[in-house]
This record gives structure tokens, sequence and C-alpha cells, in this order.
């Protein structure tokens, strides 16, 4: 739960680095233009302020980045769902650390300071604005010729700007941190959405699978045996080759998630053809699709769930057969409607295979299904979609 990614150590480095070179930007110029032998307003602190300098906002810079990312993981546990207070968190302990650092900047200077022959004063050296030669100040000298050891006073002194630089390095980095925070949150939930649309669609999927093969299966057998016991070999080498088509075509939708109409019709007419074979003479289908729509698109086996129910929930004999008929809507939607007649120990469930069908069809297609149960007509209309905006 502490662990860094080495994407936050490499992102703290370069921020740190950035932020070094911008605050002593000044003095890094100053430090330039003195040895390309220009004449400047003020004093050239040595080089072991500089080199201080910037090894001490580096360190700080990094510090709070880090501590922040640290932080934030330790919010996470603290404040489940609540962003406000991890936030709050993260910049009242990172004020802290700041604070802290800013107090020790002159204690680690001091030993620092004393390695140099002359003692210099921060302030001199970092903010002093001297007259250029001839204004009458006998401390200023011309470019190369040095200058005068300045009075004894204390160790290093933390100035007005000095304050100020801290305090720009601490809201840049501690907004750079919630920024990177925020960035990555984004990038999760949008790898955890699509985590769950394909889970949610195996899910659906296996449920439909789980639905389908044993009951079609175990009918699919029978018919194929009443035929082969009747005798009738053309009918039982078409009876094969549709059950053949059909089981293929289930196999292979695991890896497509849309087909064109005139694909879901083709194994339609397969699977409808097994029925019409069990249910002889009960049980009849009509299908009426204008051509230009069998091009556009709809869910692998849309259709087959909704025939299912049909002859799931239906009472099928000669006295009442059952029609299902199949066919587009002026509004570019395939229909799929069947007369009701309820059977009498009719057991409603709980409606498994329409909830899948549902869930995937918006899943797919964000679209949804248009259900109508009246006039003693059960309907289903799937939304098509255009063949242009599906490439």
């Amino acid at each position: 739960m502490f662990r860094l990614r080495k994407n936050d150590i490499w992102i703290g480095l370069t921020i740190s680095v950035l932020l070094s070179l911008f605050v002593n930007f000044t003095l890094l110029n100053r430090k330039y233009e003195m040895g390309a032998g220009v004449a400047i307003v003020g004093a050239q602190p040595p080089d072991r302020v500089i080199y201080y300098l910037l090894v001490w906002f580096f360190l700080f810079s990094f510090v709070l980045f880090i501590a922040s990312r640290l932080m934030f993981n330790v919010s996470d546990l603290l404040f489940r769902r609540r962003e406000y207070p991890r936030v709050t968190l993260v910049c009242v302990v990172c004020l802290g650390i700041a604070f802290g650092m800013f107090r020790l900047a002159p204690l680690l200077y001091t030993p620092f300071a004393g390695w140099a022959e002359t003692e210099w004063n921060f302030l001199d050296a970092c903010e002093g604005i001297r007259p250029m030669p001839g204004t009458g100040d006998d401390r200023t000298f011309p470019l190369g010729k040095p200058f005068p050891s300045p009075p004894p006073h204390e160790p290093f002194t933390a100035p007005v700007l000095f304050w100020g630089e801290h305090l720009f390095i601490f809201l840049t980095v501690t907004l750079s941190s919630i920024l990177i925070r925020l960035l990555n949150m984004k990038q999760q939930m949008r790898l955890e959405n699509e985590r769950l649309r394909a889970e949610r669609w195996q899910n659906s999927y296996n449920a439909l699978m789980g639905q389908i093969n044993p009951h079609f299966f175990f009918n699919s057998l029978n018919g194929l045996g009443t035929l082969i016991q009747s005798g009738e070999q053309q009918r039982t080498l078409r009876y094969l080759d549709e059950l053949s088509n059909v089981f293929r075509y289930i196999l292979q939708s695991d890896r497509k998630g849309l087909v064109t109409l005139a694909e879901e019709l083709q194994f339609v007419k397969a699977y409808t053809y097994l029925l019409s074979v069990r249910y002889e003479g009960k049980l009849f289908f009509s299908m009426r699709v204008d051509t230009p729509l069998l091009l556009w698109y709809l869910p692998i086996l849309s259709v087959l769930p909704l025939v299912e129910n049909a002859v799931k929930h239906n009472v099928i004999s000669r006295q009442s057969p059952l029609r299902v008929d199949i066919y587009t809507s002026e509004g570019n939607e395939l229909v799929v409607s069947n007369n009701i007649q309820p059977k009498v120990e009719e057991n409603r469930g709980n409606g498994i295979g329409l909830k899948n069908l549902w869930g995937r069809y918006r899943m797919l297609t964000g679209k949804d299904l248009q259900i109508s149960n009246q006039k003693g007509y059960f309907k289903v209309a799937l939304p098509l979609i255009n063949h242009l905006d599906h490439t």
C-alpha cells in the first residue's frame, strides 16, 4: 500500500530538476553574465551558494513530491470514496514537511558555508542590488576586481525571497501531485469500465449459452431420432445439414459481437427448420425483410432467445398453432412477433433470457429494445445499425 510506482519516481525527479533550475534562474543567469565579462548590478555569489541552492531546492521538491504520493496511498485507506478529506490530509502533511525543511535549510547551510575562505551573507549574494561604478558607492567595483568582504553577520538567514521560493515550490509540487492523481484516476476508471463491459458481455454470453445448449441439444437429438425412425432420408440429411449450420454459428459467436442481418437470418432459417420438424403442422414461421437492411448490423444471436421464448411460453398444438413473424419495420428495426396463447401451467420465470439480450444489445449498440404486449401479440423490436456507421 506504501509502494511507489517507477513512473512516480521519474516524474518526481523531472519536476524537481525543473523547479530547482527555475527558482535559481536569477543566480545562474548572473553567474553566466559574470563569466561572459558583462558588467552587472549587484554582487556575484560564490559558486558554493549556487551549488547549495541547486541541490537544496531539488531535494526540497523531490521530498515533497514523494511524500504527497505516499500520503495519497495512506489517505485511500483512511477516507474511502471521499476525495476532499484525502486532498486535505495530503496538503496538511506536506505543508508540515515543507515548513520543517524550510527551518532546516539554515542549519544545513552553516557547516556548508564554513568550507569557504570568505563567509558571505545570502541576502547580499542573492538580493543585494548595488549601483553601477561611478555612482558614489565605494562598495561597487568594476568587473574582475574583487569585492571587499562584507562585515561580520549571522550565518545564513532566510530572506523574504527565500521564503517565497519555498512557497512556490510547495504549491507547484502539491498541485502537480493532485493533477497526476486525477489523471491516474481517470485512466483507471476508463480501464475499469472497459473491464466491466467485457465482463458483463461475457457473463451475458455465458448465461445465454448455458440456456441454449442443454435444451437445444437434447431437443435436436430427439428430432433427429424421430426422422431416422420415419425413414425419410432426404429430410434426415437436410436436418443434419441445418443442425450443423446452427452449431457452427453458435460456436463461432464467441469471436463476434455484431453481424449483418443477412448472417443472422441465415442462422434463424436453419434454426426454425429444426423447430418446424419438431412441431410439424403446429408451428409456423414467416420472414419479410427489406433487401437494403440485410447489410445492417445487430448483435449476434439476438433473434434466437426471442424465438425460444415464444416456443417455451405458448401452447403449440394443431388446435392452437403458434405463428412467429420476423419482419423489418419502417423505423429500421427487426421485429419478432408471435400470437399469445399462454400455457395453463405456465410458470413465468425471471425472464433472464430477455434481460441478457437487453443488456447485450445496449452494451454493443447503445440502443434499447422495444417490447410490446398488446392485442394478443407479443412483439420485440430490435434496432438495426447502419452498415456505414459500423464501418
